[in-house]
This record gives structure tokens, C-alpha cells and sequence, in this order.
């Protein structure tokens, strides 16, 4: 997927972003809110992939201890 890069304005909270900052090892706010954006975005796909994978398994995965 090619990405479009667009200039934006926000009010954001300087403290969160900061402690952002130093828990995603940016160097700058865009990196930051970029790579953050990127982790939800990653954490909502890999949550759906489980959930197909549980869905598709229904019936086949057996709980140890149950019959069959």
C-alpha cells in the first residue's frame, strides 16, 4: 500500500507525546505519532487474524482434560 503523506493541525497533549516519545524511542512528534498510529493499526489487524484463527478452529481445538 502506497503511503500518502498530508500535512495536519491538532491539539494534542505535550506530556502524553512526550512519554510517548521515550516509550517508542522517537526522536521527533511526527515519528511519534506516526509510530504509534502504526502500532493500533497493526494491534487491530493482528486481533482480527486471532480472531479468524479461533473461528476457523471452533470444533477442532480441544481443551486438555476433554474428551475428544
Amino acid at each position: 500500500m502506497r503511503k500518502i503523506v498530508k500535512r495536519k493541525n491538532y491539539y494534542l497533549d505535550e506530556v502524553t507525546i512526550k512519554q510517548a516519545q521515550k516509550v517508542l524511542g522517537t526522536k521527533t512528534e511526527t515519528e511519534t505519532i506516526q509510530k504509534a498510529l502504526e502500532l493500533v493499526a497493526d494491534e487491530a489487524r493482528l486481533a482480527q487474524a486471532l480472531k479468524n484463527l479461533l473461528d476457523k478452529g471452533k470444533g477442532h481445538i480441544h481443551e486438555p482434560g476433554s474428551k475428544g
